[in-house]
């Protein structure tokens, strides 16, 4: 693992992770490598910016951390984001308006990702939306509906010019379409080999408009000119929502008087100025799995006094609110699916993108994740997640007129309905009413959807709404645009109820410094327990599609749902072991590998049970641990293990699934969960000091990490040529081609990582060379060269 940063005595780092849940801030000294100060507040969606800000002061004053004393601004020389803003953005669909200039590409060849000529402002094509719905023309933040105009021109394989840029064209498509968009993305044929005409359109795309331009060679050296053409245009499209929030970060920390450099984690979980990620923005996707990822290694690292099992390999686990994400690490990098090590491609709202991430799987489960009964399911089946919704108990907490005396009037009803226990609740975006409109393809029923929540004070029980395709439809539009929320049942409940989470410590948690930083301000408990209580008694009397009740009282359904959190938790982990181990995920759900785990946790069971006195009885009082005995009607896997019916039939075979490394465990709930996760797996549960905000120390002790690609091909045989720029020389000698190219190569780098903000940025070189057997020897076919330059962040 690359040592830690050193800052000069008396500066600082600031930390900031804006997750689903909550906004976490720590203050920390790179030269002790301490966490001097910790503060967390829940992320509210509709002002993110004053989420940052109040977890900035809250840090300042001192937080929750390892210091009582407040940290002076003049003592942060360095202020460190990790944020999910491109990541929601791309799932919700939520980018601004984007062309993108193709040159040289067939429309059919586009239209397989998704990308469409003739959409957006271009006239007179048809749709498969309605205008009742709105037409796809009105998603303006979409790939689907964004403008794609081609234009001829393009290059060949080893960078020769197929056919001329076509300029007079792209003014004509510019003059009809520029009123529409606020950015514009090019991507030509094989521009990765011969940058040419992605450059020359750039240069006649700002004379003409003025717009921002983004270039897909620069955003990835590979291959494959559709799906880094969708980069490009994602890109675009988050231009200028990044530079609003990285102006609004500046002027939160100029009220707060910090002087200092502001910089952003990658999604590879390398940092970068926020003057070089507004013009890069796609690259921040997956920023937060990525902090969490060097967060924990580093915490657990610093907390284990044998380092050698860690870094031998390991299994991070980040638990939470909103999803659970999960890397293998294998010989200190992050393992891929496929088992390959080093960074892997991100995927985000379903678009392959060619932006570089560490490899992580994202699981749609959490604290606040959806607790529901499958369609599809077996009898009394019970499922949780993946969408995320706000707890009842926090609901309640929130609106008490509304939520728990809706619970308690549901609950007399003698046949419960399907929205009994929900509501929506309003939450403003911060986007004007024709933003807003605009993403959602309102119509009138969204209007009146707003309106009956409006007139319920933002907090509506969805029994009040038409049960409809058409009044779902809207419901579901206005989820995604993120205008209402929905409040249910949620894990997060179950643990109030089976007493997982205290109330009175969640109190003493609650007290957190004001907005001014004028010392701590006593706050009620974040959560209403009868609220808890009451929704899940309520849930546990509906009933699945056979007609049968899901639950027998509120605690036995939430030890239902914590078995079911907890089994899918342990077996997304095994999943991932396996696939980094070159062995298919699926076979987790295999008949052996479930039976594997029912017998460990009737092991855990039967060792509970048999533990000598005070042991015994500690055991029995820790809820969680109580989760491993045997509900009534726990809805587990049916597998061919005979041992649950008889108890006495000594199992003759053994069947062993499990993990072999430790699990680092972060996040709020990671002292909760991971112990029990981990036993389940066979493995040992590490969860470091300050857990709760990894993912803010993950973004204060990033490094800054540019990686330049140049790839040589031999055109003709003989002949070498260095694909760099937009006039790629030829060589007659693959020696003099790599000096070229590694000189080319590292001064790129180097210029890069200074841009981005690193300092004395050290070089390392990689060469590949790639030939094929022809007539009883090895033919030349290309090279890779690859320079990475890596460096501390400069302070202010």
């Amino acid at each position: 693992m690359t040592a830690p940063l050193r800052t000069p005595p008396g500066r600082f780092c600031l930390g900031i992770d804006t997750g689903g849940t909550f906004t976490d801030a720590v203050v920390y000294d790179h030269d002790t490598d301490r966490v001097m100060a910790a503060a967390k507040t829940p992320t509210r969606h509709e002002d993110l910016y004053g989420c940052v800000i109040e977890a900035m002061t809250s840090v300042l004053a001192g937080g929750r951390g390892a210091s009582a004393d407040a940290v002076r601004a003049a003592d942060i020389g360095l202020v460190a984001v990790s944020t999910t803003l491109a990541t929601n953005a791309l799932v919700e669909g939520a980018g601004r308006p984007a062309a993108l200039v193709a040159i040289g590409f067939e429309a059919e060849t586009l239209a397989r990702v998704g990308l469409r000529t003739g959409t957006g402002a271009t006239p007179g094509v048809q749709d498969s939306t309605s205008p009742a719905d709105g037409g796809l023309d009105r998603l303006t933040g979409s790939l689907v509906s964004a403008p794609v105009v081609i234009v001829g021109g393009g290059h060949g394989a080893h960078g020769d010019e197929r056919d001329p840029l076509d300029l007079d064209e792209l003014a004509r498509e510019l003059d009809r379409i520029d009123t529409s968009v606020e950015a514009y993305a090019v991507a030509a044929q094989f521009s990765v080999r011969n940058a040419a005409h992605e450059l020359q359109a750039r240069e006649a795309i700002r004379e003409r408009t003025g717009k921002p331009v983004t270039c897909s060679h620069e955003l990835s050296p590979r291959l494959g000119g559709p799906r880094r053409a969708v980069t490009t245009l994602l890109n675009a499209q988050l231009i200028s929502i990044t530079a609003r929030f990285t102006g609004a970060i500046r002027a939160a920390m100029e009220s707060l008087q910090l002087d200092a450099r502001l910089m952003v984690v990658r999604g590879d979980g390398s940092l970068v100025s926020a003057d070089f990620v507004t013009q890069r923005p796609i690259e921040t996707v997956l920023s937060g799995p990525a902090a969490s990822v060097i967060g924990a290694r580093h915490l657990a690292r610093s907390s284990m006094a044998g380092q050698e099992t860690l870094d031998a390999g390991s299994l991070v686990v980040d638990i939470g609110g909103t999803t659970t994400d999960i890397a293998a690490i294998r010989s200190g990098a992050a393992v891929a699916a496929d088992g390959s090590d080093g960074a892997d491609t991100a995927t985000v709202g379903g678009h392959a993108t060619m932006v570089t991430a560490l490899p992580t799987v994202t699981v749609g489960l959490g604290g606040d994740s959806e607790i529901r009964i499958p369609a599809d399911g077996s009898r009394g089946e019970l499922a949780v997640g993946p969408r995320r919704v706000v707890p009842l108990c926090v609901a309640a907490q929130r609106h008490p007129d509304v939520v728990l005396p809706m619970l308690q009037r549901q609950l007399e009803a003698e046949r419960p309905l399907a929205e009994f226990g929900q509501v929506l609740l309003r939450a403003a975006t911060g986007a004007s009413a024709e933003e807003a409109n605009s993403r959602t393809g309102q119509n009138s029923l969204d209007s009146e959807i707003m309106r009956l929540v409006d007139g319920a004070d933002g907090a509506l029980p969805l029994e009040n709404l038409k049960r409809s395709a058409r009044w779902r439809g809207a419901l579901e539009r206005l989820e995604r645009s993120g205008r209402v929320r929905r409040a249910a049942l949620t894990p997060t409940d179950a643990c109030v109820v089976l007493g997982l989470i205290d109330a009175g410590a969640g109190a003493r948690a609650a007290r957190e410094p004001d907005s001014l930083g004028h010392g701590e301000q006593e706050q009620s408990a974040p959560w209403d327990a009868a609220a808890a209580q009451t929704g899940a008694e309520l849930f546990s009397r509906q009933r699945d599609r056979y007609g049968v009740d899901v639950g027998t009282g509120a605690v036995d359904l939430c030890r239902r749902v914590m078995h079911v959190a907890l089994r899918s938790a342990t077996e997304a982990l095994l999943s991932v072991a396996l696939g980094a181990d070159g062995i298919a995920p699926a076979e987790t759900r295999r008949q052996l590998a479930q039976t594997a785990l029912d017998r460990r946790r009737r092991e855990l069971e039967r060792t509970g049970a048999d533990l000598p006195g005070d042991a015994a009885d500690e055991r029995r009082a820790d809820p969680l641990w109580g989760l491993l005995e045997s509900s009534e009607s726990a809805s587990v896997p049916v597998t061919a293990d005979a041992s649950p019916t008889r108890p006495d039939r000594v199992p003759l075979a053994r069947v062993d699934a499990g993990v072999g490394v430790p699990i680092v465990a972060i996040g709020a709930p990671a002292a909760t969960y991971a112990p029990l996760v981990a036993a389940l797996l066979g493995a040992v549960p590490i969860v470091p000091d300050h857990a709760e905000v990894a993912n803010a120390v993950g973004a204060a002790v990033a490094r800054v990490r540019i990686t330049k690609q140049i790839t040589v091909t031999a055109p003709r045989r003989g002949s070498y040529r260095a694909h760099w720029g937009d006039d790629p020389p030829i060589w007659h000698s693959l020696d003099d081609a790599r000096e070229w190219a590694t000189a080319q190569a590292s001064a790129a780098a180097q210029a890069e990582a200074a841009a981005a903000g690193a300092s004395d940025a050290a070089v390392t070189v990689d060469w590949e060379t790639r030939t094929a057997p022809s007539n009883g020897r090895e033919l030349f076919v290309e090279a890779t060269l690859r320079v990475t330059a890596t460096g501390q962040p400069l302070q202010q």
